[in-house]
């Protein structure tokens, strides 16, 4: 969009915010896993049905690639929406899988977590070989390339999906009527809070396409480092999993962390001030993906504490899609701001990002300061101290 279609920052972000679509209405495929089982089963089946759906498309991205002469952009942002809907629907039921899993033994935070680790790890690989392909081919080439690597993946958890999970066949339909009921008003008010809170701390109208043309035009960073980049901001990530996980979880109560984060995370957006070299560079995109883990960790636990049994994938996604609508218009109102109002100048939208960041500070004491599911098993078990601590 860049090198060949000569696409300014506001048209870029405008155009992928299409391929976003998917992610703001994950809540939709949670509400299909959770409540219409596919051939018995409500995980495996959706799993194998969507991540085979992301692997035909981007194989299809791929052909289209090599055989449209012009690229026709439509068809394939058509394709990509598709890859899109696959892999947002594969990540609302995975999310509830893991709520599943976690909670019999309390230890949801401590797989979300190792999900996070997993995630992050492979995401080095791939922003260090998406920075080459960038690099070393034509625009339409690296694109082929990168489309028929990601078909792999994807088919292969399609593949293991079916073979691997093992799920019960069941008939039951929980509806929706169910979910209203098991949402009382104080529960609701709760799953608000942390979604206010998600929202806020996503619009940090700074990153994203804005930082992409500043690296590019400003600095000129070659595509290559800037794949390097996107490695570094994965391993800080990382850091920031075993961090959370090891030290802060285990230390602090939800508010406390959600204190820490934000005062990390003002800390790592307004420091790009001083983005000016690769040295700093490096720096910076590994203090923000520290906070950035903090921050996905600590809402990803806030939402498994306030979602209901038997709705997790679909609760989970209700807030992951608020969190991802947020920041897609985090991104366009940056982009926007960056190319009309600031004139392409960087370090304003920098102040803009921090003080939006610093009013999640606001929000903290509405956030839950314990799991709901813990305290109603202390009740349970007749642990009234702990319950009430």
């Amino acid at each position: 969009m860049l090198k060949t279609l000569a696409m300014n920052a506001a048209q870029v972000a405008a155009l992928l915010s299409i391929l976003m679509i998917p992610w703001m209405i994950k809540p939709i495929f949670g509400i299909l896993s959770d409540s219409l089982p596919l051939a018995g089963y409500k995980r495996k089946s959706y799993l194998t049905l969507f991540y085979s759906l992301s692997a035909v498309c981007y194989l299809a991205s791929a052909a289209m690639q090599l055989t449209s002469q012009p690229m026709s952009l439509t068809l394939l942002i058509v394709a990509l929406f598709l890859t899109a809907i696959g892999m947002a629907a594969g990540t609302a039921i995975l999310c509830g899988l893991t709520l599943e899993f976690g909670r019999p033994q309390a230890e949801t935070r401590k797989f979300q977590a190792m999900q996070a680790v997993s995630y992050y790890s492979a995401n080095i690989g791939s922003f260090l070989l998406g920075g080459y392909l960038c690099g070393h081919l034509l625009p339409s080439q690296a694109l082929a390339v990168a489309s028929a690597i990601a078909a792999i993946p994807c088919a292969l958890t399609a593949a293991s999906s079916w073979l691997l999970l093992k799920e019960e066949k069941t008939n039951t339909k929980p509806s929706l009527k169910a979910l209203r009921a098991k949402l009382a008003p104080n529960q609701f008010r709760r799953l608000l809070y942390v979604a206010l809170f998600m929202c806020c701390w996503s619009f940090s109208p700074g990153f994203g396409t804005p930082l992409y043309f500043h690296q590019t035009k400003d600095l000129a960073f070659s595509q290559v480092f800037i794949g390097q980049l996107g490695a570094l901001l994965s391993l800080g990530m990382i850091a920031g999993a075993f961090f959370y996980n090891k030290i802060l979880d285990k230390k602090t109560t939800p508010q406390k962390q959600a204190q820490i984060t934000v005062i990390i995370g003002a800390t790592s957006t307004i420091a790009y001030l001083l983005l000016g070299s690769p040295t700093s560079a490096v720096c910076l995109e590994l203090l923000r993906g520290f906070a950035e883990m903090l921050a996905i960790l600590l809402v990803y636990g806030l939402a498994a504490d306030v979602s209901p049994r038997d709705f997790e994938s679909t609760t989970i996604a209700l807030l992951v899609a608020a969190y991802n609508i947020a920041e897609q218009i985090s991104i366009n109102i940056g982009a926007r701001l960056y190319t009309y109002v600031f004139k392409e100048s960087f370090a304003p939208l920098i102040v803009v990002s921090a003080l939006a960041t610093l009013a999640c500070w606001l929000l903290i004491p509405l956030l839950p300061e314990g799991d709901q599911h813990k305290e109603e098993a202390d009740l349970k078990s007749g642990n009234t101290d702990k319950a009430l601590i």
